[in-house]
């Protein structure tokens, strides 16, 4: 990665989100040049540059669905390389404005990829998710048609499921209703989901960027857990250690909602007759003759990969990723004492 990195400028759009945050950080690790943030909420920039102190960031409020906005960003740098994260992911939010939501993640793509091949920038990374596999809500299909135009332009994407401890995920949000005396509310303890952490998915990510030679797909290899798993360890682990009583907590198990599925898929069964495995990660291929281009490549037989059919995340795993968040966001009741068990 430092070949890729090293005193190049690079964009992130969507850059002040969980993920996008984590790839600025990894970014400035590799000696780059100059990393541009371009999101439009400009309290997540203010505090963006209050805890990353450093001289090569750069922060641009702006819209992706605005071109003009978007292109004041090549007009004022010289950039090298781009990870297009920004996007709208929330299921239910999506398929309750769906044409917002194809505002910033089908036209807002569109934008980004016209301003690099307007630019020549050689490399792009979209980041993309597995609802897009088998789409059957908003959000999963306007990401499939986003990756079908980074990729027809040749670029790359990049396609994982659930990011433990990212805004808007299931931890913290079952976390902060807990603390908050909300009740708990699952969709089917049975439901399965891929999980990774963060770090993990963005180091992916720069592997992929080392990767990438332009209209590949990447899927990270991950495990998943079970929603009843999340459940108990919630119950049984989270809420002793912050003292909150048993007779407090009100459980609901709701069903599946509109737009969701029992178990999700990194990959269609179309997909698959183009998979091939590159150590941590499967790479879909546009051209399979294409493969001679990657290093320790072979060839994978036609398969599913679904949440249920990987292996699942250990309770224990589970609960580390509960305690981060809580050590993460919660860190001044750690500072008074209200935490001192972990």
């Amino acid at each position: 990665m430092e070949n890729e990195l090293k005193g190049k400028t690079v964009l992130v759009t969507g850059g002040t989100g969980s993920i996008g945050i984590e790839i600025v950080k990894q970014v400035l690790s590799y000696d780059s040049d100059k990393v541009i943030v371009f999101s439009r909420d400009e309290i997540k920039h203010f505090l963006l540059k209050k805890n990353i102190i450093d001289d090569r960031l750069e922060t641009v409020v702006g819209d992706v669905r605005d071109y003009r906005s978007m292109q004041r960003v090549f007009d004022d740098f010289s950039v090298d390389l781009i990870y297009h994260a920004a996007a709208m992911k929330h299921v239910i939010v999506c398929d309750n404005f769906p044409i917002e939501c194809v505002k910033t993640n089908i036209l807002g793509t569109q934008n980004v990829v016209d301003l690099a091949k307007k630019n020549g920038i050689p490399k792009m990374i979209a980041i993309s998710t597995d609802k897009s596999a088998y789409p059957i809500n908003v959000m999963g299909a306007t990401k499939l048609i986003a990756e079908k135009i980074a990729l027809n332009a040749n670029f790359s994407c990049v396609r994982f499921g659930n990011v433990a401890n990212s805004r808007g995920s299931i931890i913290p949000i079952l976390i902060d209703n807990l603390l908050n005396g909300k009740p708990i509310s699952i969709t089917n303890p049975n439901a399965t989901r891929f999980i990774m952490e963060i770090p993990d998915a963005v180091k992916l990510v720069m592997d992929a960027t080392r990767n990438a030679k332009g209209g590949d797909l990447f899927i990270l290899k991950m495990k998943a857990f079970k929603l009843g798993d999340l459940l108990n360890v919630l119950l049984d682990k989270i809420a002793p250690l912050l003292d909150v009583p048993e007779n407090q907590i009100k459980v609901n198990i709701v069903g599946l909602v509109q737009g969701e599925k029992m178990h999700e898929s990194l990959l269609n069964s179309i997909e698959s007759e183009s998979l091939f495995d590159i150590d941590n990660m499967y790479v879909i291929l546009k051209n399979k003759e294409s493969i001679s281009k990657y290093e320790n490549s072979k060839k994978i037989d036609v398969f599913e990969y679904t949440s249920n059919d990987v292996e699942l995340v250990t309770k224990n795993e589970i609960e580390k990723m509960m305690i981060n968040y809580l050590k993460t966001v919660y860190m001044q009741r750690f500072n008074n004492g209200k935490f001192n068990t972990i």
